[in-house]
């Protein structure tokens, strides 16, 4: 059930995990022992799930322009007139 661990967590509680760990890995001389300065496996599991909701309510979004050849560049080009 190690997978489905964060599954059920509410976001808050997700974040809160996260930070626990980085300062823990942080604590325990992160960049000395680790010289990519990425964090560990757990930290990698939780940022993954956060990501993936993150996308998810992006994705679900109604004000969220879903025209592909939109660019945000052009929303503010015709308002300076």
């Amino acid at each position: 059930m190690g997978f489905l661990r964060n599954f059920f967590k509410s976001d808050e509680e997700l974040k809160n995990d996260y930070e626990k760990e980085r300062q823990k890995w942080i604590k325990g001389g992160a960049i000395e022992e680790n010289k990519s300065g990425f964090g560990t496996k757990k930290m990698y599991k939780i940022n993954k799930e956060i990501s993936r909701r993150t996308a998810k309510k992006w994705k679900n979004d109604p004000r969220r322009n879903k025209d592909p050849n939109f660019r945000w560049t052009d929303a503010n080009r015709w308002d300076k007139d």
